[in-house]
């Protein structure tokens, strides 16, 4: 008995082992929010005001999220694959996509966190930091265009 799960365990491992590093991404982002909230609820109310039912959302969170990843990549890979590789030439391209929608919406509750402790907007911030780069890159090769 214990030989036949194990080969099942293992089974299953190896048919996900594509998505593998999808699946950790996910897991990732959901642990940084969780850090995050805590950050905030600690910093605006104190140690006390942490309540394990707002803790046990992570894991409900996180057995969703995976849930999500797998029934995509099944579904992709068993009867979705003719249709997409029809239109795309990345593989796995739903799961991919559902990850990534995943991962924003963690980065917008972390965005939201920072926001009401420190009063900053990463994502404005990133996106001026991205212009500022660009300008700079710019007048660098203006300038190296002129000598």
């Amino acid at each position: 008995m214990k030989t036949y799960l194990t080969t099942i365990i293992f089974s299953f491992l190896a048919v996900i082992a594509p998505i593998k590093p999808l699946i950790l991404l996910a897991f990732s982002a959901i642990i940084l929010d969780t850090y995050f909230g805590l950050w905030k609820t600690v910093r605006l109310k104190g140690w006390r005001s942490i309540q394990s039912r707002r803790l046990s959302d992570t894991i409900t969170k996180s057995f969703l999220y995976v849930g999500g990843i797998l029934l995509i990549y099944f579904a992709e890979m068993y009867i979705l694959q003719d249709i997409t590789s029809k239109y795309t030439s990345i593989d796995n391209f739903l799961t991919k996509a559902f990850t990534i929608f995943c991962l924003v919406v963690e980065g917008k509750s972390i965005n939201e966190s920072y926001y009401e402790v420190k009063g900053v907007d990463l994502w404005k911030s990133m996106i001026l930091f991205v212009q500022r780069a660009r300008e700079t890159s710019t007048k660098i090769t203006d300038g190296t265009k002129k000598h």
